[in-house]
């Protein structure tokens, strides 16, 4: 009840936006939790999204990664599994800076969402409870709108003590423009290669620093017909078998994109 609760309060304005407040609790120390929080999007008053920012604060509740879905679900509570009518709009993870778009740029809402979703990676390191906060700066009438464009490298059981890789790609249909990448692995991630075959690096972040995942900024046009390629590099020096999973103790390999137009931010 008391995560459902903190969940439901009104989300406030500010001067500079609206104020999501919650409270992630992942339970004893040493534990961690996916945990989602709704608000309902008629504070946005119609409007898409210029900007998205984590205020900072000294927490007891290490936050791995903090997402903001819109939905037409109003998830509370523990959310490993999203529901599936949620569609992601922006992650912030440790290292990574403010969302700031272009005044020209808006940050497209799913038409058909009645709610935003924020959901936390939550570890607890220490005793007690902290509020935190996302604020989200409305834009309306921008010229471009974009959306969120993922691309999920599948990724092997790391071996012990071996160098593991894996790359995708995402073929797309008409040109789009690139204005914000997040490389995304774990601990034992080491680097991470972005880029447009047979065209422009995306990004490369070697070596890959998993307290430092930045999301970059970036303008890079993808001609139609072009495709996309997410390359993960991994090196397992533990004695044990790491999996792939949601855990930080397990393994990822994804980028996740901003683009427009939305139409086109999508793969084949």
């Amino acid at each position: 009840m008391r995560i459902a609760w903190l969940a439901l309060l009104a989300a406030c304005g500010t001067t500079d936006g609206i104020a999501l407040r919650f409270t992630p609790d992942p339970g004893a120390v040493g534990s961690e939790l996916y945990e989602c929080f709704a608000f309902s999007i008629d504070r946005l008053d119609g409007a898409d999204i210029g900007g998205v920012a984590l205020v900072a604060a000294e927490s007891p509740v290490t936050l791995h990664h903090v997402s903001l879905y819109g939905s037409q679900t109003a998830t509370n509570g523990p959310c490993l599994v999203m529901p599936t009518d949620a569609v992601p709009m922006h992650v912030w993870a440790p290292g990574g800076g403010d969302l700031e778009l272009s005044p020209d740029i808006a940050l497209a809402v799913p038409p058909n969402a009645t709610h935003l979703i924020v959901q936390t990676h939550g570890l607890r390191t220490d005793e007690g409870m902290v509020e935190r906060e996302i604020i989200v700066t409305p834009r309306r009438e921008a010229a471009h709108r974009a959306g969120w464009l993922p691309l999920q490298a599948p990724t092997p059981a790391l071996r012990p003590h071996y160098i593991e890789e894996s790359t995708a790609t995402c073929s797309i249909a008409r040109e789009l423009h690139l204005i914000s990448t997040w490389p995304h692995m774990h601990r034992y991630g080491t680097e991470f290669h972005g880029r447009v075959v047979d065209g422009a690096p995306i990004v490369d972040v070697v070596p890959y620093v998993f307290d430092a995942q930045h999301a970059y900024p970036i303008d890079i046009a993808v001609a139609a017909g072009a495709a996309i390629e997410t390359h993960c590099i991994w090196q397992n020096t533990t004695d044990q078998t790491v999996l792939p999973g949601p855990s930080i103790n397990d393994e990822m390999c994804g980028q996740s994109m901003i683009a427009y137009p939305i139409e086109a931010a999508h793969c084949l």
